[in-house]
């Protein structure tokens, strides 16, 4: 009995003596903290970042991302949406505003030949031309005499040009160049209304496009051209 009691008393020095090196250690490694600016509600891209938008917390070292940034960063603007909560990151921050995109543009496809694709560059403007009518095989370049041509939209911006692959092409490095009988595609910025005209169109005739010049101007009341024999 007596035994017992030794081996019940040594038991219980051990763990005491345990927990308090565990105790003893937890202190020794005491947890950094950081101080990291947080969005106080939703920031809007563009906005001016300050003490309105923005609290400081602190957080573990550990935890925190790389670019938070620790304090309100003087004179900067939001580059994107950064909702509330969210740590504000580097990557975040602007010195001046982002190109926003409208959000009733959309990008329409319009089928060409690689030998139209080839003079294209993103940023040209072009007007867009509508035939319609009967092809054949007799007559001037296969045209019969109620084919009518109409310009549709003027002045729209290309965005990219595609080859069959779609793979981009009139990079940096040059244009490509190609057959008329090999297809392409042109990538262009309009407005949803466009859009929808664009798919009445390419749906009853073919389409085509025509480069503008440095310094041309869209030219308003451009009449129906119809091949008369």
């Amino acid at each position: 009995m007596q035994n017992r009691y030794v081996r019940l008393a040594i038991s219980l020095a051990a763990a005491l003596v345990l927990t308090y090196l565990i105790i003893s250690m937890g202190s020794s490694e005491k947890v950094q903290y950081r101080t990291v600016m947080v969005a106080a509600r939703d920031i809007e891209p563009n906005t001016a970042l300050g003490e309105d938008n923005l609290s400081p917390q602190k957080l573990p070292a550990h935890l925190v991302p790389e670019g938070a940034l620790g304090s309100v960063p003087a004179g900067k603007l939001a580059g994107q949406k950064i909702w509330k909560g969210e740590l504000l990151l580097q990557p975040m921050v602007r010195d001046n505003p982002v190109n926003l995109p409208v959000p009733e543009n959309r990008i329409f496809a319009i089928p060409v030949n690689l030998k139209t694709a080839s003079g294209l560059r993103p940023g040209d403007r072009v007007d867009v031309l509508l035939f319609t009518g009967k092809q054949s095989g007799g007559g001037e370049k296969g045209l019969s005499s109620d084919g009518e041509s109409r310009l549709i939209l003027a002045g729209v911006e290309v965005v990219r040009v595609l080859n069959q692959s779609g793979a981009v092409l009139n990079e940096a490095k040059g244009a490509a160049s190609g057959s008329a009988a090999v297809p392409a595609v042109a990538e262009v910025l309009v407005t949803v209304s466009q859009a929808n005209l664009l798919n009445v169109a390419a749906n009853i005739g073919t389409l085509a496009l025509a480069r503008y010049l440095p310094a041309s101007q869209p030219v308003a009341g451009v009449p129906v051209a119809t091949l008369a024999h």
